[in-house]
């Protein structure tokens, strides 16, 4: 086996590795943010808890 050939097949696994690996993280990731189950607020319900007219935004007087 030569030199290239070796070197073409480690970076063909290299690449498929990775892939592999990023899908897996994917998935983990998915089901850690399920597990987690933060509970979901809407904008205009933050507005109310907060008692303001704007959140992220300040008007100019």
């Amino acid at each position: 086996m030569n030199l290239l050939s070796f070197l073409s097949f480690l970076i063909l696994a290299i690449t498929l590795l990775t892939m592999v690996f990023g899908v897996i993280a994917y998935f983990l990731y998915k089901a850690r943010e399920k597990k987690k189950g933060a509970a979901k607020i809407t904008y205009d319900e933050a507005l109310e808890l907060e008692g303001k007219e704007f959140l992220f935004f300040t008007k100019e007087q």
